[in-house]
């Protein structure tokens, strides 16, 4: 059992590190899905619509495809139908083609592709291209490439798109094209963090700490990860319980009032053994209980769990009921939730849906939510 266990959180580190590297490679998440006014009409008459070139419809019909939402998970039939709204100017589907080619999860990655698309989506003006797109120039690591990076940015930027100003705050923080200043990346994490991007704040947290630009102050640092962490960032998240670690009594008072946080402290030491012996009975119910509280941390880890099943019994169903709860605000998870869809059919798949919204529309209660067993 403790082998299984290692191998569980081997695979735990993994997942997370590869998510949260993906997204600061490409510094932008997967494109939330856009709102068309077909998305309450009838899939049928959507696909009609769609078929008659409505480009708006088939938008929504790529969207549909590449989450599964209506229909079974498919990348392939996403992509063509965002191709013909693409080649009709739709600057959404523009974009999200420029995204899929980028994906190293997509089977049809294409550096090259992907930043013609992004252009034709930001030469309308489009932030979220425009920032990809910048990237694009950004990973070249030239001088010339930081400076066209630099300009896109601040385009989108001025359009009060947090990832972009948030992007030149990481320029300016790093000396590319420009010279370091560190009052410069200040200013730009302030205005994305501002704008809810948690990353942002979590790059503030960082400089307080380290005392870069600014005098180092933990509590400052502290307050930062916390809105990161609030911001369902799980790096903020993490340095925030590295900063602020309770300790055993601290966190095991706490859990039982009822603070989502220090339930998932207690969950983690009874994982490890951190301060008390190890206990995975204890820690998948504290876990759960966090999870259940809306720290989505927690829930996160109970759609590992399920996933893995090396601590909990396996269910893909409920690993996918965990793992979109998380995702609802946290694009980041989109990696799991769709490598977790590859592995239910439709049929199963509708019922993870039925379950995901039975939990939401009762806020997350037991009665309704897949709760973990414990292998014996």
């Amino acid at each position: 059992m403790h082998h299984l266990f290692y191998l569980f959180i081997l695979l735990f580190s993994f997942s997370t590190k590869a998510i949260e590297g993906i997204a600061t490679r490409w510094e932008s998440d997967n494109p939330n899905p856009i709102q068309t006014e077909f998305d309450s009409a009838p899939l049928e008459q959507t696909k009609q619509a769609a078929n008659s070139g409505n480009d708006s419809a088939q938008l929504f019909l790529g969207q549909a495809y590449e989450f599964g939402n209506q229909v079974e998970l498919d990348y392939h039939k996403a992509k063509d139908w965002y191709l013909k709204a693409a080649e009709q100017s739709n600057k959404y589907a523009q974009n999200k083609l420029g995204w899929m080619h980028e994906s190293g999860n997509m089977p049809f990655q294409n550096v090259a592709t992907s930043a013609r698309w992004y252009r034709k989506a930001a030469d309308q003006g489009y932030a979220p291209a425009q920032n990809s797109l910048a990237f694009t120039y950004k990973r070249s690591g030239t001088q010339l490439g930081y400076q066209k990076a630099m300009a896109l940015y601040k385009k989108s930027a001025q359009q009060d798109f947090a990832p972009a100003q948030r992007n030149i705050g990481l320029l300016y923080a790093n000396g590319q094209g420009v010279e370091l200043d560190y009052t410069a990346a200040k200013h730009w994490y302030l205005l994305a963090a501002n704008n809810g991007d948690g990353r942002a704040a979590n790059l503030l947290g960082l400089m307080y700490q380290d005392g870069l630009g600014v005098k180092q102050n933990k509590k400052i640092a502290i307050e930062w990860f916390q809105k990161a962490a609030e911001s369902n960032n799980y790096q903020g998240m993490q340095n925030y319980l590295a900063l602020n670690k309770l300790t055993y009594k601290e966190a095991n008072a706490q859990a039982k009032a009822g603070n989502p946080s220090a339930q998932l402290q207690l969950c983690h030491m009874y994982f490890n053994g951190d301060e008390i012996e190890i206990n995975y009975e204890k820690a998948v119910y504290w876990c759960t209980q966090s999870a259940i509280g809306g720290q989505i941390n927690a829930q996160q880890d109970l759609a590992r769990m399920f996933f893995g099943g090396l601590i909990v019994k396996q269910s893909f169903k409920s690993a996918y009921v965990w793992a979109k709860i998380a995702s609802t605000n946290n694009r980041d998870m989109d990696s799991l939730l769709n490598t977790i869809k590859t592995e239910l059919s439709k049929e199963k798949t509708a019922q993870a849906e039925k379950t995901y919204r039975d939990c939401l529309d009762n806020q997350l209660s037991k009665t309704y939510c897949p709760i973990p067993t414990l292998l014996e």
